[in-house]
């Protein structure tokens, strides 16, 4: 698919000095300039241009992963507490609990895996479907960028970035490109110890 430029809004160079918000932005366009963005829940928040749920735009199942029954990918925040008191502690144990995902799923952009909550929380029928994915799945995955230092995942034009912006310019040495990753993951955790 990313062999063939016309496949690619602005070809592999419009692709490359491409923000995020103006791709999501692209598939909203009328015309629209690209036909699909593979993203998160979040998405739509990020969208400048008017969008409606299952008009505009839907959600796709994660294939399984090696045969395996339902499977999802996700991104996570994580929760870190400086002081260990009693206050802390309860408030910790009730950011596990369906009522406090529930009070941040009904604003949307927000999905959990807790099953005792009812998907009926979400605000539209997009969510609901998928956060009643990450609730049945066997097999859940965080996105790769989200398990990496961000010396590796997370610094524009370096790291999983660079590397994957390098392929997007010339697709034919996928070896290459693997181990080019392999090498620059093992910097960046040699660096973030």
């Amino acid at each position: 698919m990313i062999g063939d430029t016309g496949n690619i809004y602005g070809g592999t160079a419009g692709a490359i000095q491409t923000d995020f918000p103006t791709s999501v932005n692209n598939v909203f366009q009328t015309p629209p300039k690209a036909a699909i963005v593979f993203e998160g829940d979040f998405v739509p928040g990020t969208a400048t241009v008017k969008a409606k749920a299952k008009t505009d735009y839907d959600e796709s199942p994660f294939p399984a992963i090696n045969g395996s029954g339902p499977s999802v990918e996700i991104g996570g925040d994580t929760l870190v507490a400086f002081r260990d008191t009693p206050a802390i502690e309860a408030f910790v144990k009730f950011l596990t609990t369906s009522d406090a995902a529930a009070a941040w799923a009904k604003f949307g952009g927000f999905a959990t895996g807790n099953k005792n909550m009812s998907a009926s929380v979400y605000p539209d029928a997009i969510t609901r479907k998928t956060a009643s994915a990450i609730a049945q799945a066997q097999d859940v995955v965080f996105d790769l960028s989200d398990q990496q230092p961000a010396a590796f995942g997370a610094t524009v034009g370096q790291g999983e970035w660079g590397i994957f912006q390098d392929f997007l310019r010339n697709p034919s040495d996928v070896n290459g490109t693997a181990q080019k990753l392999e090498a620059a993951a093992a910097a960046a955790y040699k660096k973030a110890g």
